[in-house]
């Protein structure tokens, strides 16, 4: 069984076979990470095609700059914020939005529905449509920033410390708003449920 610890030494050697120009490895680092890029950059715009291209044209330039690039230890983190600068520079250029206004750009967590979920995850099926319903309040009355910070630490699992980049925030920063997001969520839920709530946005949202 591999480890958490294998894992991470396997994609370590990808990146750097990668950056050695091995094409395969190149491919391979598309089919790990694109789904989750493609998550991701659906949380800040809802144009499909727009976030398709962006993970297209990130990946393009990575090849072709990849002699210039470093070694990482957290490649998803990297992939991720390579997208997020792209796409929102895209969605500058349309006029759809300001870069200064950062802050405040879209961030948003759907939850799947009951049938949807039971199909992913049958123990899912314990959760109620009222639960669910708690959740999306819940997450409604968090800041884009904060859903995004539970988005990257609790769904995609970014390390806490690679989380700061993607919000153009410091590391203590990160933490007090993470912290806040989550007393937010309490607010909403019993204390018997607030590790349902966790769950919930691990295995519904995406």
């Amino acid at each position: 069984m591999e480890t958490n610890h294998d894992a991470f030494i396997s994609k370590n050697s990808l990146w750097q076979d990668f950056l050695a120009g091995d094409r395969n490895a190149y491919a391979q680092l598309f089919y790990l990470y694109s789904d989750a890029m493609f998550a991701y950059g659906k949380k800040i715009t809802s144009d499909s095609e727009l976030v398709k291209d962006t993970i297209q044209d990130v990946f393009v330039k990575l090849y072709h700059n990849r002699l210039n690039l470093n070694d990482t230890e957290y490649i998803k983190g990297y992939l991720f914020m390579a997208m997020k600068r792209t796409l929102l520079n895209r969605l500058q250029s349309r006029t759809i939005l300001s870069i200064d206004n950062e802050e405040e750009v879209r961030f948003e967590i759907e939850l799947l529905s009951q049938q949807s979920s039971s199909e992913e995850n049958e123990s899912e099926s314990n959760y109620s449509d009222e639960q669910r319903h708690q959740l999306a309040l819940a997450l409604e009355k968090l800041t884009p920033r904060q859903r995004e910070a539970i988005y990257l630490y609790y769904i995609q699992e970014i390390p806490l410390n690679e989380i700061p980049a993607l919000l153009g925030m410091n590391y203590q920063s990160t933490r007090n708003l993470l912290h806040r997001a989550i007393l937010k969520l309490r607010e909403s839920f019993t204390p018997s449920q607030v590790g349902m709530s966790v769950v919930l946005l691990q295995f519904l949202s995406r």
